[in-house]
């Protein structure tokens, strides 16, 4: 196989171009060596695919040496594709969207700039790790809990800028941003909010500012690249008390939904809840083949047989209270009395002193809902394949009602037993909505089975979008597929972020074709 290359240039041109790179950030950060480049493709891609191969790597390390880079991008028209971590696994991991784009990759840049106590809130570059994160507020012995999603290995920025959640009280992590530094396109440097100020003090407790929000234009888009956010925080909570719910039918989904819902709608519960299948759940603790050897999708018999398990059912799902002790209890209380009301449904409360937490949680579910990072439901990948498994993230958004969830249930489990594909899903429930986020779990070594993994989750994009459920979040290999279901008035959407692209970056070097934003030079026609 030869040499992958930006489709702009030519060998000679690329090389002359890689060497001012290095001139400005040093040979060392300017990664080109094949074996090392395989770090960046899709992690569950097969072998031999090639759709998505970066030429370069790029690593600076602050907001000069991108400036640096955005200069040289600009001048050889080089297609740079943002990563903070680069581990989006789903959806893609750091891989960029165009074959032979340039990966400039954030993780040396990874300071904790501030953790602030008396506001809760901190301030980090886009390579700081939830694990780092993490550790730096309990060096700082700052009484503060963070956010982390499943798992903590990611960056804070990527996750926030991708609609990413967690499990605490700030766990809507768009929302628990406040006040952004980004780079442009031009290298010209902006701070969102207050922090267009030059000596604001309220850039990241006030989240508006003067006049129209920026924020929310950086995230899930290719407009510039962030390189500072303020993230909020929560105060130590007095109580933890994490809750695991099981129900032992099919049918009660829609009950369990229902019956959530008010629950948030009235914060009585102020943290997401997850509700998991039989599958799903069973998936952090087991093998497939614990369970079933045929190679169609799992039979009845055998998801039963998973459902029938101690602490397990054919719905399991997760939540916390926090706060002071007598308010927790009775939140505690008319949880209790809610899902009484679900005929076999069995609650568990777990409770922890707030303010002596162990390091590590035995149990990961709760572990992430006191927000330490943890990456013990990386074993979830390993469902097909062990150590060589793979996912997808297929990810609708619904209103949160019984019958909504019955229906995409539906249609994603009978979706993916058409490509002999196990039906695992997580769905996290907000107030008014709940996320469907699908596993869609392969064998990464088994290329045809792979292939069914990628296939099915594009005919899913589709079929969704005929019952109205759009994705909120896209892999690489169906961005401009799941764009194209957001149809209303001819694409109206799709034309403003174009507008905008081609005034923020009119040589179209960021990060084309994320979630379906080309630059002028690349459109579809």
């Amino acid at each position: 196989m030869g040499r992958v290359l930006p489709a702009s240039l030519s060998e000679s041109q690329f090389e002359r171009a890689l060497g001012q790179l290095a001139g400005e950030i040093g040979a060392a950060h300017v990664i080109t060596d094949p074996a090392k480049l395989r770090e960046w493709r899709d992690p569950f891609a097969f072998a031999s695919w090639d759709a998505f191969e970066a030429s370069a790597v790029l690593q600076p390390k602050s907001v000069e040496e991108i400036q640096a880079i955005l200069r040289i991008a600009n001048e050889h028209k080089i297609p740079l594709w943002t990563s903070s971590q680069g581990r989006n696994n789903g959806y893609g991991g750091a891989a960029p969207r165009v074959k032979g784009g340039v990966i400039l990759n954030l993780r040396r840049m990874n300071r904790v700039l501030e953790v602030n106590e008396e506001c809760a809130y901190a301030v980090v570059e886009p390579g700081v790790s939830f694990f780092d994160l993490y550790e730096a507020i309990k060096k700082e012995g700052a009484k503060l809990w963070m956010s982390v999603p499943d798992l903590g290995w990611g960056s804070v920025i990527g996750n926030t800028l991708d609609h990413g959640l967690g499990y605490t009280t700030t766990g809507n992590h768009p929302d628990s941003q406040c006040g952004m530094e980004v780079v442009l396109a031009s290298g010209d440097v902006l701070r969102t909010g207050m922090g267009a100020m030059g000596d604001s003090k309220a850039w990241h407790v006030y989240k508006r500012g003067l006049g129209p929000s920026a924020d929310g234009l950086f995230m899930q888009s290719n407009f510039g690249i962030v390189t500072k956010m303020g993230v909020w925080l929560s105060p130590q909570p007095e109580r933890y008390s994490p809750c695991w719910l099981t129900t032992r039918n099919e049918s009660d989904l829609a009950k369990i939904v229902d019956t959530v819902r008010p629950l948030l709608l009235e914060r009585v519960i102020q943290n997401h809840p997850m509700i998991l299948n039989a599958v799903c759940a069973a998936s952090a603790l087991s093998s497939r083949k614990d369970w079933h050897t045929g190679e169609s999708a799992l039979p009845e018999a055998a998801i039963d047989k998973i459902a029938s398990q101690p602490g397990l059912g054919r719905w399991v799902s997760r939540f916390a209270f926090y706060g002071r002790d007598k308010l927790v209890e009775q939140q505690i209380a008319q949880a209790r009395e809610a899902f009484a009301r679900i005929a076999g449904a069995e609650l568990t409360v777990s409770d922890f002193d707030g303010a002596n937490l162990p390091a590590k949680l035995e149990n990961p579910n709760e572990q992430v809902q006191a927000g330490i990072p943890s990456i013990d439901f990386n074993q979830m990948t390993k469902w097909y394949g062990g150590e060589e498994g793979g996912h997808i993230g297929f990810s609708p958004a619904a209103p949160l009602t019984g019958a909504h969830a019955r229906k995409v249930r539906d249609l994603v489990s009978a979706g993916l037993a058409k490509f002999g594909l196990d039906y695992s899903a997580a769905i996290i429930c907000q107030p008014r909505c709940f996320l469907h986020i699908c596993l869609v779990v392969f064998d990464t070594k088994d290329e045809a089975q792979t292939k069914r993994a990628y296939d099915a989750s594009k005919a899913l994009v589709v079929e969704a979008a005929k019952h109205g459920y759009g994705e909120y979040r896209a892999h690489l290999d169906f961005m401009d597929l799941a764009l194209e279901q957001y149809d209303f008035n001819n694409h109206a959407l799709r034309r403003f972020n174009e507008r905008i692209k081609d005034a923020l970056d009119p040589n179209g070097i960021l990060s084309p074709g994320k979630q379906g934003i080309w630059p002028k030079g690349m459109r579809p026609s």
